[in-house]
């Protein structure tokens, strides 16, 4: 065989394994892309999913402004769409969800579009390299083969000695391929193992993210439910004080007395959030005693009918969770029943069956249009979200006129 047919050989041979490394290459990079792509769409899924329990009830559902909202929270575009939308541009990825109110009506389907993560971004880019690579290589493997078939039938078959010189100048070239291609062997390595780090960190920070954003709608659902909840019984106790101030002053000073005392336990509580703790009213005192503290707190100088039955089997059934985030959905509805609806008579009972806890909170108040959106607040949209992060059904009844009746029912299966 003849040095050109040798050298012909040696670099198919080499093309060929180049050819074949690039198509493992670029397989193990799309596998990743994809990988990572689904991890992103979950992740950004779960982020929708946690802002639309809050802001569900903020604005009309799946209006236009009811859609920024979510978007911002979670820094994605989202609209109204098709089942099966396109992305804008590249780099950008797409998914749907069903836009399905609290009654169960399906408006459609909307799309949530997202930038990849640069770790994702980064894979497209090194696979469309390894494709432009690919090509070359087939290329220059086309090229080498049509060059050796002409050079063999011009010299017609005739052995053809090649200088020493040009012999050692192809060892030379052969040689610096090899150290070039163990150099890209090492740095492919290094890129992979940073990638893997980057990864890593990615997925982190997404978790971070999440356990950010659910601790900040648990903070907000915990400031109304508590402290401003605490400053509304403040300001009720005001207005009622000041026909006082000129008729009874003892009896004046003894209602803002406690206001001073509402208003010291309120700076203690924001206290405890700031430094990370949660009040402990709620886990120190009884759930009759808490709802009895509750009504004295939200109406001291007006008389309130209240009717409290409390099963101890119920109450004791209850989670330390559970007992905090039924007491405060009691809180709530008391506020509400007192502050909105003007309401002198309430119903209260908490009790228990092999299969469910439950429960009622009922008023004599003006009621309200549960279908009117203008009139959703925090405080219904917390009521919601406390129930259903703790696998509770919310029931809320009521028209104008007629009181309101809420019922909360807890499966037994979730009392664990």
């Amino acid at each position: 065989m003849s040095h050109l047919a040798r050298l012909l050989v040696l670099s198919v041979v080499f093309l060929l394994l180049f050819v074949v490394t690039a198509l493992l290459a670029q397989t193990w990079l799309q596998r990743q892309h994809i990988r990572l792509q689904n991890e992103a769409i979950a992740t950004k899924r779960a982020q929708f999913l946690a802002a639309y329990r809050f802001t569900g009830t903020n604005t009309e559902q799946w209006s236009a402004s009811h859609l920024e909202s979510i978007g911002q929270i979670i820094d994605a575009h989202i609209r109204i769409s098709r089942p099966a939308p396109v992305a804008s541009k590249p780099g950008r990825v797409v998914f749907t969800e069903e836009a399905i109110s609290k009654d169960g009506i399906r408006f459609g389907y909307v799309a949530i579009e997202f930038d990849l993560p640069e770790i994702a971004q980064l894979s497209v880019i090194h696979g469309r390299t390894w494709g432009v690579l690919l090509f070359i290589a087939i290329s220059l493997l086309v090229v080498f083969i049509a060059a050796g078939l002409w050079f063999t039938r011009r010299l017609g078959g005739r052995d053809s000695h090649t200088p020493w010189s040009t012999v050692k100048s192809d060892m030379s070239s052969w040689l610096q391929l090899a150290k070039t291609s163990v150099a890209q062997g090492t740095a492919l390595a290094q890129e992979r193992d940073n990638r893997e780090r980057i990864e890593k960190d990615l997925t982190l920070n997404k978790i971070l993210q999440n356990q950010a954003l659910e601790e900040k709608i648990r903070l907000g659902r915990d400031l109304h439910d508590g402290v401003i909840q605490s400053l509304y019984a403040v300001g009720m106790t005001i207005e009622a004080v000041r026909p006082l101030i000129g008729k009874n002053p003892e009896k004046a000073d003894l209602s803002l007395k406690s206001c001073l005392d509402a208003l010291n336990q309120a700076i203690r509580d924001v206290r405890q959030y700031i430094t990370g703790l949660s009040p402990e009213k709620l886990r120190q005192l009884g759930f009759s005693d808490a709802v009895q503290s509750f009504v004295n707190e939200l109406s001291p100088n007006s008389p309130i009918d209240l009717e409290l039955v409390v099963d101890e089997d119920a109450a004791a059934a209850l989670s330390p969770t559970q007992n905090t985030e039924i007491l405060q959905i009691a809180h709530e509805a008391i506020s509400n029943a007192l502050r909105h609806g003007q309401a002198d008579a309430i119903t209260i009972r908490l009790h228990c069956s092999d299969s469910e806890i439950g429960l009622l909170i009922r008023d004599n108040g003006h009621g309200f249009d549960p279908e009117n959106r203008d009139l959703d607040g925090h405080g219904i949209t917390n009521m919601w979200a406390r129930a259903n992060g703790m696998g509770a059904t919310l029931r809320i009844d009521s028209q104008s006129g007629s009181g309101t009746r809420i019922v909360v029912t807890i499966p037994a299966t979730e009392k664990q």
